[in-house]
């Protein structure tokens, strides 16, 4: 199987002749047409079902191209399987269109030969995500911040406390520095630095204030604090056993020093099971430090490389919406009437309302007052609230309000005929 991965990437990546593994800026990527040709079997005669797995064999060995463009080919043989799954597998996520420019049948083999478009800044951004490219745009300096309370203790401790500071880096501090340095992030060693800037302000490890934060964050050249608690506690040992249990939860959000926003929150629960309580603790912490440090910093990286292009990230806290259906709607209303809107993600759904993230080239305020500026097609929309990055908007099916609208007049002409 593998050396058959190695001749299908062999006959694509010939095609070309890119140099791989760069990251390319928006007006340096390459040509985004690539036209590739794919071979469906014709079984029983049926040609559409030939016809359609040669158009998927076509759209994957354009995603292999476009990837060998970016990645050296031993890695991308080293990660097919990954990549497969990732990409090649998606082609709705990284080709925007194609076109069929002729097809044939040979014998029991139907061939088509199409002219596909890919999404390179997509398929850029999952790389980088990845960790199989390195973006161009530096990463942020992060001051790590987590307060723990261990077991047996009734209090939190941390470095920055003005009553017996942590004085060395905690087990939860090097894992986190040691993941989060594997994905490209500078992590500021705060124990090093303190002996040169000694803390003048005095403060407690919980609820520390905004203005803390970023005075610290200033004091450590950071560009991002990570701030967060972590608890241990004892859970219900198993039965027959002399084994303990314990779990382990981070709770942890990156704060922007310059200008306060949360760039991302996140929540971890780990338990361990282990001969004593001490063994289980430690392999708890690593475990969840190491969960967090992946995702927390997958999230802080993609965010910052988007809106070191100019983009921001905004949410919509949306009331009004009733259904999948009509979150389809306004999600298409958006996009047709805002253009610079880049891209919208569900982030919960429910009775009470949604919470959609956008991507888009205007602040949170000039955002704000396209929409409420704007004639939806489906929707009459009302700005309710605007924050550092949320707008509250209040959505209204037209459909309803003439509806509505139709009742108050039959009902007036029913009172007037009464009358």
């Amino acid at each position: 199987m593998k050396k058959l991965c190695a001749l299908l990437m062999a006959s694509v990546l010939n095609l070309f002749p890119f140099s791989p593994n760069e990251v390319f800026s928006q007006d340096t990527w390459p040509s985004d047409s690539i036209i590739t040709t794919g071979i469906g079997h014709i079984t029983d005669g049926n040609v559409v079902l030939a016809q359609n797995e040669a158009i998927v064999d076509a759209q994957k060995k354009a995603l292999i191209q476009a990837v060998g463009m970016l990645l050296s080919f031993d890695l991308i043989e080293e990660k097919f399987f990954f990549l497969s799954e990732a990409i090649f597998d998606r082609a709705a996520d990284y080709i925007e269109s194609y076109r069929v420019l002729y097809d044939s049948t040979i014998g029991d083999r139907y061939h088509i030969t199409i002219h596909s478009t890919i999404a390179f800044k997509a398929l850029e951004d999952c790389l980088v995500t990845s960790q199989f490219l390195t973006p161009q745009i530096k990463l942020p300096r992060i001051l790590l911040m987590i307060t723990q309370q261990r077991l047996g203790q009734s209090f939190y401790t941390c470095w920055w406390s003005f009553i017996d500071p942590e004085k060395e880096l905690t087990l939860i501090d090097q894992v986190l520095r040691e993941e989060l340095q594997k994905k490209g992030f500078e992590v500021i060693d705060h124990t090093y630095r303190l002996q040169e800037t000694p803390i003048n302000n005095v403060y407690g490890c919980l609820d520390l204030r905004l203005k803390a934060i970023q005075t610290l964050g200033t004091q450590f050249k950071a560009d991002i604090a990570l701030i967060g608690n972590a608890h241990v506690e004892l859970i219900d040992e198993i039965e027959d056993s002399l084994k303990k249990s314990v779990q382990a939860s981070i709770t942890a959000r990156a704060v922007k020093i310059e200008d306060g926003s949360v760039v991302t929150t996140l929540d971890t629960y780990i338990p361990a099971t282990e001969d004593d309580e001490e063994t289980a603790q430690r392999v708890a912490l690593e475990r969840a430090s190491s969960t967090l440090a992946r995702q927390i910093g997958e999230q802080i990286s993609l965010r910052w490389v988007k809106e070191s292009r100019g983009i921001t990230l905004i949410t919509l806290s949306v009331s009004g919406l009733s259904n999948y259906l009509d979150f389809s709607r306004l999600r298409s209303d958006l996009k047709k009437g805002v253009p610079e809107i880049q891209n919208l993600l569900q982030k919960t759904l429910s009775d009470e309302g949604a919470l959609i993230e956008v991507e888009s080239t205007l602040n949170t305020s000039s955002l704000a007052q396209q929409i409420g500026n704007k004639q939806f097609e489906h929707f009459t929309i009302s700005i309710n609230g605007i924050s550092r990055n949320m707008i509250e908007i209040e959505v209204s099916p037209k459909s309803e309000i003439l509806e509505q609208k139709q009742h108050k007049t039959d009902t007036t002409k029913g009172m007037r005929g009464n009358g």
